[in-house]
């Protein structure tokens, strides 16, 4: 499976066996004729290459399908075993871990998570994570043998030629360290980085909102905002890798702001100060006379909106139609088919994403604002953890036309597994 994972990141021409696989696991129960059909291959060579799947674990045949209703010869149809190999998922966020172990259509068998505080070095969460991955294959009854890769979703900017921490507001003694280097020693598989966000993206183009659509962008509100941007099924990082860093746009013309949002703004100098949980929060608490007993958390404000507060109505209103900023501006550069809203207020308050719809289609360039849909995450945070999980998972089944996720030299070198599909 390694030299599999190899050769797409050197982006060396897709191996013809992962295009079987990846249709057998997509469109499965399915004959070899079939397969035949839809690759453009002999049937001879199919032959071959489901032999090799079979006898590497990956494939198996179930049952016989009549050719047809009266006449015809009966075809043996071939299905996909998701359990041929595992994938781990982990989503290293500012003071706590959540790691997973899922199979190869990304259903998660087992989960766990740990704490850390701000000045836990990286060297520290990463032993906690790599004994955490072993805890949770042990508990899901495998080898550590069995797994094939480890995906990582953390905040910041990321150096994708070394998997370190470019930049991260929350951990600076991070900076210029590689997420990955003990696990790939530990584990002998590869392993990709990614920014949170981006990696949020790519669990709702795989498996949420987003599947089955080439562009899209998705936004995530929570301790700031970021974006992960998806251009035709290419996950896109920019020059810098800082594409979809909005929330350092600036809030310019502060008496704009002050008249348009009074109880939101404060003096804030970038949407990412002014689009958080905190500042939702904050903007409820110094301007309700009944908050005194409401604990303070997105959900309870949801709560108090769903219920008719005033306050509360009028906050989200005005977090709404300061996201809708942005979602016009992204409209317009990138006309994207679907926005993706995830974080606590549209999971809490789902009528907040009726109430963006609403400002964005209003906007003067009416074709595409009205064309573009918008809906919230549907796997909101968790999808950090499947989305780091998918990060192995979309080098192994994407189309040949994907773009890989990965530098090329990265795996240069390193260990290949027993098991081999070539």
């Amino acid at each position: 499976m390694w030299d599999v994972i190899h050769q797409r990141t050197s982006l060396i021409r897709e191996p013809n066996e992962v295009r079987i696989l990846r249709l057998v696991r997509d469109s499965g129960p399915i004959s070899r004729i079939e397969l035949a059909r839809l690759t453009g291959l002999n049937k001879s060579t199919v032959t071959d290459l489901v032999v090799k799947l079979i006898q590497t674990g990956f494939l198996e045949e179930t049952g016989i399908k009549q050719a047809h209703e009266k006449v015809g010869r009966k075809r043996v149809l071939l299905k996909f075993l998701p359990l041929a190999g595992l994938v781990a998922g982990i989503d290293i966020g500012m003071l706590h871990a959540t790691v997973a172990i899922a199979d190869l259509n990304a259903r998660i068998l087992q989960q766990g998570a740990f704490s850390y505080s701000l000045d836990t070095s990286a060297e520290e969460v990463i032993a906690q994570a790599a004994e955490t991955i072993r805890s949770l294959l042990a508990a899901a009854g495998f080898p550590a043998s069995k797994l094939v890769g480890i995906g990582i979703g953390v905040q910041g900017l990321v150096d994708y030629t070394t998997n370190a921490l470019l930049f991260c507001y929350n951990k600076p003694s991070w900076h210029g360290k590689s997420l990955s280097a003990q696990l790939e020693t530990q584990f002998n598989v590869p392993v990709i980085v990614e920014n949170d966000v981006k990696t949020m993206a790519l669990g709702e183009y795989l498996l949420g909102a987003a599947k089955g659509t080439k562009n899209f962008v998705h936004l995530f509100v929570g301790d700031g905002i970021g974006a992960g941007i998806i251009i035709n099924g290419h996950l896109y990082r920019g020059f810098t890798s800082s594409a979809g860093e909005i929330g350092y746009t600036a809030l310019d013309v502060p008496s704009f702001y002050k008249e348009k949002f009074p109880l939101t703004y404060r003096g804030q100098s970038i949407f990412g100060e002014i689009l958080t949980n905190a500042n939702l929060v904050e903007s409820y608490l110094k301007n309700s006379s009944s908050s005194n007993d409401l604990e303070p958390t997105v959900s309870a404000i949801a709560q108090k909106a769903k219920s008719g507060d005033t306050i509360a109505m009028q906050v989200i209103d005005e977090f709404t139609s300061l996201l809708s900023i942005l979602c016009i501006n992204i409209v317009n550069t990138l006309n994207p088919e679907i926005i993706i809203i995830g974080g606590q207020l549209m999971q809490y308050y789902p009528h907040a994403a009726d109430i963006l719809r609403e400002k964005i289609h209003k906007d003067l360039l009416a074709i595409p604002a009205e064309a573009v849909r918008v809906t919230t995450a549907k796997h909101g945070e968790s999808g950090i953890v499947l989305g780091a999980a998918g990060l192995i998972l979309y080098e192994l089944f994407e189309p040949l036309h994907t773009v890989s996720l990965r530098v090329p030299h990265r795996l240069h070198g390193v260990k290949t597994s027993t098991v081999d599909m070539e």
